[in-house]
């Protein structure tokens, strides 16, 4: 089982240097590579702030597919970056943080990919988790704060990476941390979770 290390800070909000020194994810596995061969290089950080779990993920990928932008749109569709996250296995509830490169992010929670309960924050998640998404030269990346109060205690966390976009066939692409074994792509498949160290 993959481990990931958070970094603890004492301040509210990550600078350059704390995402510097924070432990890298490497978001490498193409579970579904003979069918979708496009590859990415794409990475994950988390840092822990006390009141908030810090995301970011960045992937190079020059142009981003970006045609949604719309928190209840079908983000998962365009290049996007994603956080599962389970609090607490003994629950068996997760959380899908699903973001693209507008910076627009679909929120979900439940045990299994059905049902599950769409919870965008009412004012919006931009607002709600401070999400800030970068188009850079050779990269593109979001960066943004779940507060602890969202995901509640946080006992033996597990959770995964992802980087996907389904939009263009010719270049769809399913990718993980936490390697994944399925015949199809399905990125809801918490057995296949790793091991996030607060």
């Amino acid at each position: 089982m993959v481990t990931y290390n958070v970094k603890k800070i004492n301040k509210q909000i990550p600078d350059e240097a704390d995402w510097l020194a924070a432990e890298t994810a490497e978001i490498g596995f193409s579970p579904w590579e003979k069918d979708f061969p496009t590859k990415y290089r794409s990475t994950a950080k988390l840092i822990d702030t006390g009141a908030h779990v810090a995301v970011r993920l960045e992937s190079f990928e020059k142009d981003p597919v970006r045609l949604v932008f719309d928190d209840w749109g079908e983000i998962w569709t365009d290049s996007c970056l994603e956080f599962f996250f389970m609090p607490d296995p003994g629950t068996g509830v997760y959380c899908n943080f699903e973001c693209n490169a507008n910076g627009c992010m679909l929120v979900g929670k439940g045990s299994s990919r059905k049902p599950r309960e769409r919870v965008t924050p009412r004012t919006g998640s931009a607002e709600f988790f401070s999400i800030r998404p970068e188009i850079l030269e050779d990269s593109w990346r979001v960066t943004y704060l779940i507060p602890k109060s969202f995901i509640g205690d946080i006992t033996e966390p597990m959770g995964n990476f992802y980087k996907c976009q389904e939009h263009f066939p010719e270049k769809a692409h399913f990718q993980c941390w936490s390697d994944i074994k399925a015949e199809k792509p399905d990125f809801h498949r918490p057995e296949f979770f790793g091991r996030i160290v607060f």
